[in-house]
């Protein structure tokens, strides 16, 4: 009797150490898993921070281009502000309306007063404005 105990026993043992050794294998696979996931979040936030650190440069610098930008706009616009101020508009639109009178085209104004693009657009738009009226 003895002995079916002793024998019963140590099957019980062995089926115990396979279920331990069972439990301890879906253990350690179940680490791996977890490892690989942290190691691939580990990654992605790695990537994410490259990223964030590229924006933030990217970010100064155009912060830096629009403040240079910004610079050259007020600097152009002092300098016109100080030739408007500086040139007698009154005359120059009296000359302006004589050359229209006399029958001279936009072009041909544009030409002998020495006027811009943008200056024989305005002065084209005013013609307009004022043959209407």
């Amino acid at each position: 009797m003895f002995e079916i105990l002793h024998v019963a026993a140590t099957i019980l043992l062995a089926l115990s150490t396979a279920a331990l050794a069972v439990g301890v294998l879906a253990q350690a696979r179940r680490t791996r898993a977890l490892g690989a996931a942290l190691g691939a979040e580990r990654e992605a936030r790695e990537e994410l921070a490259r990223d964030l650190a590229a924006l933030l440069e990217c970010s100064r610098e155009l912060g830096g281009r629009v403040r240079d930008q910004a610079a050259r706009q007020k600097s152009v616009a002092d300098r016109v502000n100080h030739i408007a101020h500086q040139v007698d508009a009154g005359a120059a639109i009296d000359h302006v309306e004589r050359l229209l009178a006399d029958g001279l085209g936009v072009e041909q104004i544009k030409r002998v007063c020495e006027l811009s693009q943008g200056e024989a657009a305005l002065l084209e738009r005013w013609k307009k404005h004022r043959s209407a009226a």
